[in-house]
């Protein structure tokens, strides 16, 4: 008789048990990985993947921008014989959304977004009209209160230069490279037009210098070179000090390393360092059934993969400067 109260018990508190259990649909939903403005990230003094669950895939990114809220991020997807400006934002419950290809790309040849300093605008590079990655011109998109504008073109150069990565100032002169000459220039506005000038020799010295990043007030200038690397390029940084910009001098490591560097920017609050790089080699972790979203965002066969670190650096290597 005593064995048969226990089971008795044990079978209504098991139907209990289950009674008192929530759907599964109401269970309390983890929050996802990245949440919030920049990815929700708390920048370090060693470089992490930026996001890759989101955004690495098997394709190759680079040229990372967030807008100043850091509540949308654009970049390059670069692929076979053309490339998209793709994009994120941050939804209402402060997740971010999957990455699709930006409204004012996907028709031609797009790369090297950058949001100008007051969020308006994002400046870019494009082949267009031409779908293939040969010519480029600096072209930008405007906000407007139904999204962003039609891309209108900077006029800068000769039809026959090829232009990239532009760089805008609180003052308007913008910064940006030739690559088939190797040099960095400056344009500065003057009416309906821009006065362009190449940067003095102690920046472009040496082989080809791009993709340079400019601090808003011009303090200093992040940019990519081949002179002297730890691998195959390297970032370098150049101080403007009472009007003249100091010799470049390599960030080292663990920024640069034995692979290819390139791509920097510094988000508006001057906290958040973002970089390409190649150094991704290792081999995925992988098992049958494993979803392949899972493997893309965990490998990249040593293609470039968006990087973030704290700028402390900057501070630290403009005091070795002053100390001087």
């Amino acid at each position: 008789m005593n064995s048969l109260k226990v089971i008795s018990v044990l079978v209504v508190f098991s139907f209990m048990s289950c009674k008192e259990q929530p759907p599964q649909s109401e269970l309390k939903q983890e929050k996802p990985k990245h949440y919030g403005p920049f990815f929700g990230v708390v920048p370090l003094d060693k470089p992490q993947l930026l996001a890759p669950e989101l955004l690495a895939s098997p394709a190759t990114e680079y040229n990372g921008t967030f807008s100043p809220d850091g509540t949308q991020f654009y970049y390059t997807t670069d692929m076979p014989y053309t490339a998209y400006i793709t994009f994120t934002e941050m939804q209402a419950d402060s997740s971010w959304s999957d990455p699709r290809i930006a409204p004012f790309s996907g028709e031609y040849s797009d790369f090297d977004p950058l949001f100008s300093p007051d969020g308006n605008r994002v400046y870019f590079s494009s082949s267009r009209p031409k779908a293939d990655n040969e010519n480029s011109k600096i072209w930008y998109v405007e906000r407007k209160d139904f999204g962003w504008s039609n891309p209108i073109r900077v006029v800068l150069t000769g039809e026959e230069d090829n232009e990239y990565y532009s760089s805008l100032t609180h003052s308007g002169n913008l910064y940006f490279n030739i690559w088939s000459k190797g040099d960095i220039y400056r344009a500065v506005p003057s009416d309906s037009a821009y006065t362009v000038e190449v940067l003095p020799e102690s920046i472009n010295a040496g082989g080809n210098k791009g993709d340079p990043f400019v601090d808003p007030d011009e303090r200093y200038m992040i940019f990519r070179g081949y002179d002297d690397t730890l691998g195959r390029g390297d970032l370098y940084i150049s101080f403007n000090m009472e009007g003249e910009w100091t010799t470049p001098e390599n960030l080292g490591e663990p920024i640069n390393s034995s692979s290819h560097e390139m791509c920097p920017w510094v988000s508006q609050d001057g906290k958040l360092f973002i970089f390409a790089s190649d150094r991704l080699e290792t081999p995925a972790e992988a098992k049958a059934l494993d979803p392949i979203k899972k493997i893309n965002g965990t490998h990249n066969s040593g293609k470039l993969n968006l990087y973030y670190m704290s700028t402390d650096f900057i501070e630290e290597m403009k005091e070795k400067h002053q100390a001087d």
